[in-house]
């Protein structure tokens, strides 16, 4: 399905036919918490801030804490405030960390397709104390706690592989690929696939 031309996928939502990627900003947010529960390890381990959607796509999926870069934004104004519109904490931002270009197949021919650019980036929150917003609850979670989710199929799955590949990370913007097959509308039900992760050659 892989396609080496943007011309193959179909149109884009809300832009009116084909166009540029839509830039997206998502947040790595972590911060050393200690064991919530008797069965945790007993040492401090770090926790990642997630947000599961209320909306479409992806709709009831845990995910990074991110939006769309608004145009005349620094990337740096268009993370702190796509976290604070979305968790309320006064966030800094620290790296960017990689970025991902990554088309969305529909499941379905003449559905709608989509491509974003996505900047993942470090973010610090010493506050911590994420609260609900209309875009969805959030929650801090392990990374054994994240593979679960990805094992269940409860996180978005290009997300997980952008945690796995950014959070350890330690230099800034490695280039990556990557390719979904998902439903972009509300009326379609399918499961959502990763076609593609991988570093861009």
């Amino acid at each position: 399905m892989s396609a080496e031309v943007l011309n193959d996928l179909p149109d884009q939502p809300g832009r009116g036919g084909r166009g540029s990627p839509v830039p997206i900003v998502v947040a790595l947010i972590k911060r050393p918490l200690p064991p919530q529960s008797p069965g945790e390890a007993q040492d401090v381990q770090d926790h990642f801030l997630l947000i599961r959607r209320n909306g479409r796509p992806y709709y009831g999926k845990w995910a990074l804490v991110g939006g769309k870069w608004e145009f005349g934004e620094t990337l740096a104004a268009a993370l702190v405030r796509e976290i604070r519109e979305e968790t309320t904490l006064a966030a800094t931002f620290v790296a960017l960390r990689g970025v991902v270009s990554e088309r969305v197949w529909p499941p379905a021919a003449n559905a709608r397709g989509a491509h974003f650019l996505i900047f993942v980036c470090e973010a610090a929150a010493p506050d911590g104390r994420a609260q609900e917003q209309r875009e969805g609850e959030t929650a801090w979670f392990t990374p054994a706690q994240i593979e679960g989710l990805h094992r269940d199929g409860a996180i978005i799955p290009s997300d997980y592989a952008m945690l796995h590949s950014f959070a350890g990370a330690a230099v800034s913007a490695p280039l990556y690929e990557a390719e979904m097959r998902a439903p972009l509308d509300a009326t379609a039900d399918h499961p959502i696939e990763l076609l593609r992760f991988d570093e861009a050659a």
